[in-house]
């Protein structure tokens, strides 16, 4: 099964996929593949420089993506991240939609972990589709916790994070690790 995972940050995504890892299943994350295609001198490397310029660049001509953040989560430059989005997720699509073929063939289970699925056009790549969910005030304070942002830049982050009308499953992720793990168990019947 090729299980998709949405929702926004702060809800669950990373865990819920570490629990699937931990039953054998490969986890592909859209964020880490991003990461990747960004690699110094590969073809989405360079249009994103070409488009941000090489303000961006850290050491070793490595993207810092905390100075990409401050611009495509500028509330005053919403077309920025559009711009970054139109280079990137076709990229991020084509080299899933490689995985996938690759882990279909294996006969693999895998779960494919990103947050803008509708946007991505991600949602026929998977058999089913899970989002999980968590009331914002909780979710805000996990990724405070785990990355130390501020509320505004949780909201930047966050507000083109649209859920899935119709998802296959549903989970609502507010209480404890071992709570969380027995809904998947349940929900995914595993």
């Amino acid at each position: 099964m090729i299980l998709g995972i949405t929702g926004k940050s702060g809800t669950g995504k990373h865990t819920a996929a570490d629990f699937l890892k931990q039953k054998g299943w490969t986890v592909l994350d859209a964020d880490k593949i991003a990461h990747h295609l960004y690699r110094p001198y590969t073809h989405v490397w360079k249009a994103v420089i070409k488009h941000f310029g090489e303000g961006i660049l850290g050491k070793k001509d490595i993207i810092d993506r905390q100075k990409l953040g401050e611009i495509v989560f500028n509330p005053n430059k919403q077309e920025e991240l559009k711009e970054l989005n139109k280079i990137v997720h076709p990229e991020i699509k084509r080299y899933l939609k490689n995985e996938i073929h690759y882990l279909r063939r294996k006969e693999r289970n895998a779960a494919v972990i990103a947050a803008l699925w509708k946007e991505m056009g991600l949602i026929e790549l998977c058999d089913k589709v899970l989002s999980i969910s968590a009331n914002e005030d909780l979710a805000f304070e996990r990724v405070k916790k785990r990355d130390g942002i501020s509320e505004e830049a949780y909201g930047a982050r966050t507000k083109n994070q649209l859920p899935l009308e119709t998802p296959d499953i549903e989970v609502i992720n507010e209480e404890d690790f071992q709570s969380f793990y027995k809904l998947l168990n349940q929900s995914l019947a595993l």
